[in-house]
């Protein structure tokens, strides 16, 4: 019988068939790499535009609460309120302005609101009695002072002093009381002065905002005596804001309405000092802010100076190309002010 014999081929890959393998699988890492260096920076840009955009929804958001808080509950007091002295540093002075600007020129601007956020208006007390230089005060009041509150002596040449109420008597059967300031006044207030209570401590506001470092900040310029604070601590707000402008909404005498910027005739130390007339064509202000990114991107290019058509027609507001690496938004709006001196 003739002997069949089977014969045995050999197992396993070839060099060729693995370096085919090798090289099918570096063009799957390949494009893997590719869409997922497409999807990451897919992911950047989104999160970039994301927090560009909380950022400034945020500061819009608290600055125009505050715009909108301006001169409340200041209404009753205002014409008392115009008559003390026009200081150069709002933090001195009592006098009602709604909102206060400081251009900034090339930089941000800052802006300081007053109001109050007492549970009652601003409320005046007549001087029963005559009290001279550090002597207490005798008001007869409609609504009732507690200690505490912050009050505001107004003479009649129109001085004013501010101060916190340190103790007061019960009424007595004229409704008369005894307050004790923490500071007395350092003038005589006659009969015909007033005491303005500006409400408990803390619920009074001269609140100055800021940019710093690409920070928005809230510096209040108030101690707890209603004078001006001895080197007040900026607040942070919201962080990445690059620029902040205002500008206010002014009526004129031909009762046109314009929009204006916070220089001459409408710098911060003449809208501190102007009259009752000029204080009421002061209707609105606007404001603009421009806020970037938080996470770096170095592949996002060198982006010129961004214009808003509020501040910046014909020319941007900042000068020269911004940041690379940043995502950058503007953000605008308009706040009608409640200005007390409109009624004076």
């Amino acid at each position: 019988m003739a002997r069949i014999r089977f014969t045995r081929r050999p197992l396993g890959f070839s060099l060729i068939e693995m370096m085919v393998g090798i090289v099918i699988g570096m063009i799957a890492v390949l494009v893997i790499y590719q869409i997922f260096a497409a999807a990451e920076g897919i992911k950047r840009n989104t999160t970039g535009a994301g927090d560009a955009q909380q950022n400034g929804l945020l500061s819009s958001f608290m600055l125009s609460i505050e715009l909108a808080n301006e001169s409340n509950g200041v209404a009753v007091a205002a014409k008392d309120l115009m008559t003390c002295p026009a200081t150069l540093d709002p933090a001195t002075s009592f006098r009602p302005i709604p909102i206060l600007i400081s251009d900034g020129g090339a930089n941000s601007d800052q802006f300081t609101v007053f109001y109050s956020q007492s549970n009652s208006g601003i409320v005046l007390a007549p001087f029963t009695s005559p009290a001279a230089s550090g002597d207490n005060y005798i008001v007869r009041s409609p609504m009732g002072f507690k200690s505490g509150d912050v009050v505001v002596a107004v003479s009649e040449g129109g001085s004013c002093a501010a101060s916190q109420i340190t103790t007061i008597t019960a009424p007595d059967g004229d409704g008369k009381v005894t307050i004790t300031p923490s500071v007395a006044a350092a003038f005589t207030l006659g009969s015909g002065a007033y005491l303005v209570n500006m409400g408990p401590n803390g619920g009074q506001q001269r609140v100055r905002y800021d940019v710093s470092n690409d920070v928005l900040r809230s510096t209040t310029l108030w101690d707890a005596n209603g004078q001006a604070a001895a080197g007040p601590t900026p607040n942070p707000i919201a962080s990445n804001v690059v620029m902040m402008k205002l500008q206010y909404g002014i009526v004129d005498a031909a009762n046109v309405f314009s929009w204006v910027n916070a220089t001459d005739p409408w710098s911060a130390p003449q809208v501190l000092a102007a009259n009752t007339t000029t204080l009421r064509q002061i209707q609105s202000v606007r404001i603009g802010i421009v806020v970037r990114s938080e996470q770096y991107d170095k592949d996002l290019p060198l982006l010129p100076a961004p214009t808003w058509s509020l501040f910046c027609n014909p020319g941007p507001c900042l000068t020269g190309p911004l940041q690379t690496g940043f995502r950058y938004r503007t953000y605008e709006t308009s706040v009608p002010l409640r200005n007390p001196v409109w009624n004076l």
